[in-house]
């Protein structure tokens, strides 16, 4: 699956997931973004 442009939401969402599954154990969660999109869009009002 070809996902360029993820938002933020779809991240946090994916994440929460992942640690209700695991029991809330610390495990190290990796999405690699192929694209600039969340820098230009300037997530989280940072910049």
């Amino acid at each position: 699956m070809d996902a360029k442009e993820v938002s933020p939401e779809v991240v946090a969402a994916i994440s929460a997931a992942v640690q209700m599954m695991t029991g809330n154990r610390v495990i190290a969660v990796r999405i690699k973004r192929t694209s600039n999109a969340w820098a230009l869009a300037a997530r989280g009002g940072r910049r």
